[in-house]
């Protein structure tokens, strides 16, 4: 990683947006997630962050820059048998909290965006595997059951989270920092206990 940062900035003289986007998750519980299991998670969803962070906040520094730490709505809360993600997507907002505080006097702002739902390869799997093994006709149908609940009534396409994700980078949010933005067409909002009511 550092030396593609010494790349970038010997090419064009400074780095000052980036997107810390990495992560996957397998499904288990705490009690059925074994030490290897665990320890991709963590890698993939944190520890990859704080690599990415720790190579290029000296540049970010120098010229004033941005970072942007892609977390999840699984960052906020916890899905059923999703423990190693779960808890990697949290501390990837302690970590993007950390960065804030201890970057923000030298010229860094670092935010997160926390998606729900998004039409990805890795959520296509998973929508996948409700057809398989949850009764869903196909994926679209298993799309529609997974935000059935969501005010928007849909999952978050990619250019959803990246305009996001693009503001926070630019400068109409100059003021915005060590924020947690979340990008999750309203499922946050949602009063589970009161869904039976309509």
């Amino acid at each position: 990683m550092a030396a593609l940062v010494e790349a970038v900035v010997a090419e064009h003289g400074r780095l000052d947006r980036v997107v810390a986007n990495a992560g996957g998750h397998g499904f288990a519980t705490v009690g059925e997630t074994d030490d290897a299991a665990w320890r991709a998670s963590i890698d993939g969803n944190l520890t990859t962050a704080f690599a990415t962070a720790r190579a290029v906040l000296p540049a970010l520094a120098a010229g004033g820059g941005s970072i942007v730490f892609v977390s999840s709505l699984a960052g906020l809360r916890a899905g059923p048998e999703t423990a190693g993600y779960t808890v990697g997507k949290h501390a990837v907002i302690g970590l993007m909290r950390s960065v804030a505080r201890d970057y923000g006097h030298r010229g860094v702002r670092a935010n997160a965006v926390c998606p729900g739902w998004v039409r990805t390869p890795m959520a296509d799997e998973e929508m996948a595997l409700l057809v398989r093994e949850g009764g869903a006709g196909d994926v679209e149908e298993a799309y529609a059951r997974v935000t059935r609940d969501v005010p928007l009534r849909r999952p978050a396409e990619p250019d959803d989270v990246a305009g996001t994700v693009a503001f926070l980078l630019g400068p109409d949010a100059a003021y915005v920092h060590g924020a947690t933005l979340v990008v999750d067409g309203g499922a946050h909002i949602v009063d589970l206990p009161t869904l039976a009511f309509g």
